[in-house]
């Protein structure tokens, strides 16, 4: 068979690996040598991430957006792989590189232009002071729908309704704790340790089953649910507020933006969780003891969100006045992914 046929067989067959995210997926998969569709694929690829690009982030296009943001789940996933699968050997290959960047400055270019307008003035940001007030006030701002959601979890929505809802946090659940490893590394020893100690937090203080992956694992064979073993979601804005943790976490160059998105969950969980609780109670008699995940995040974080703005944003802006910018985009991008997935939620609960 001459070469020109052997090529039409490739593109025929390559038709049949038509998405970004299932070429990415393949190509990972194991050494090139070893995958026959992996030069004509990857040369696809490249043609066409541009137009898909431009689908996603120009004419925001849903279902580009979606196929973005799951090819760049499957790439941040290698990150947390098995260190002896075969996709460990293209974590730092130059192709998949290449299109991680392209797609990471796309996405950020589409983000930062629609939170310029929240962001605080540059006096603000250089003072540790009105940063952390910064973070407060934005934190405690719901918008019409936010405050709807929460308020339909605790008094209206459905077990199986709820069950979507805790299906849907699971992914981020079980990776939290490696998003908060990734913004260790920093000068700071005032920064590391409380960092640290929300890592310790995460892990039970040790005892294993007290580590909150292990809670929220009883949670779901307490309700009577199978562990996901992807993302329930087919939408793109619930896979954009997780890649975030990871586009910033595994980027040197986005560490304090990385550090800003940490910080606002922390701050604005305590009353988000205080509703979910209150739904539960509200179904479940046992709640304290089937849904312990929240009770013990409930009594956490408001310790937590205080901490993390004594211990991390302001030690962060006195040493480095000119990381306050990157912790203010950070967290207001997370405030922006937030709203993004209680819209998904309202969707999901059919509140839309």
């Amino acid at each position: 068979m001459n070469t020109k046929s052997n090529l039409l067989i490739n593109l025929a067959a390559a038709e049949n690996i038509p998405k970004l995210s299932q070429q990415v997926g393949y190509l990972v998969s194991d050494k090139h040598q070893a995958l026959p569709l992996s030069e004509t694929i990857l040369n696809k690829l490249n043609r066409d991430l541009p137009t898909i690009l431009h689908a996603a982030f120009q004419d925001e296009d849903k279902a580009a957006l979606l196929e973005v943001h799951k090819t760049l789940f499957t790439i941040y996933e290698i990150s947390f792989s098995h260190p002896l699968s075969s996709v460990c050997l293209h974590e730092y290959s130059p192709w998949l590189l290449t299109i991680r960047n392209q797609i990471e400055i796309a996405w950020l270019n589409y983000e930062i232009p629609r939170i310029q307008k929240q962001l605080p003035s540059n006096s603000e940001v250089e003072n540790p002071k009105l940063l952390c007030d910064w973070f407060i006030q934005q934190a405690l701002l719901e918008s019409n729908l936010d405050k709807f959601v929460l308020e339909f979890l605790k008094t209206q929505a459905s077990i199986e309704q709820f069950n979507i809802f805790i299906l849907s946090d699971a992914t981020l659940n079980y990776r939290f704790c490696d998003a908060l490893a990734l913004s260790l590394p920093h000068s700071s020893e005032k920064v590391k340790a409380e960092i640290a100690q929300n890592i310790w937090d995460e892990c039970g203080h040790g005892i294993p089953e007290k580590s909150h992956i292990r809670q929220f694992a009883r949670m779901l064979t307490e309700l009577g649910l199978q562990q996901p073993t992807s993302p329930i979601w087919e939408d793109w804005r619930p896979y954009a507020g997780h890649n975030i943790y990871f586009c910033f976490g595994l980027n040197r160059k986005h560490y304090f933006k990385a550090i800003g998105n940490l910080a606002m969950p922390e701050i604005f969980d305590s009353s988000r969780n205080r509703k979910i609780v209150a739904g539960l109670e509200r179904l479940y008699s046992d709640a304290r003891v089937k849904c312990e995940y929240f009770y013990n995040h409930l009594e956490a974080d408001e310790k937590h969100g205080l901490d993390w703005l004594n211990n991390v944003i302001t030690p962060i802006v006195n040493s480095e006045p000119l990381a306050g910018i990157e912790l203010a985009i950070g967290g207001a991008i997370r405030m922006e992914t937030m709203r993004r997935y209680n819209e998904y939620l309202a969707d999901r609960f059919g509140l839309l």
